[in-house]
């Protein structure tokens, strides 16, 4: 299943790395990129934004909204 969602406070390409790294925690596949700014994960089973926002929050100041 595939999931989308918007990642601001990201600015360059550090932010992407750090940002997929983080949500390969919890994603099968995680393609995050900077424009637009937003994560495409590929999931078993549908994540709320509280779990992908819990995981980002470990990469940094990043707040993750659904698309």
């Amino acid at each position: 299943m595939e999931q989308v969602f918007r990642i601001d406070g990201m600015h360059c390409g550090g932010c992407v790395a750090r940002v997929t790294q983080a949500l390969k925690s919890i994603a099968d596949d995680a393609q995050v990129t900077l424009d637009p700014p937003q994560a495409t994960l590929e999931v078993p089973r549908p994540l709320t934004q509280e779990e992908v926002q819990a995981a980002v929050a470990a990469a940094g100041d990043y707040k993750v909204t659904t698309l």
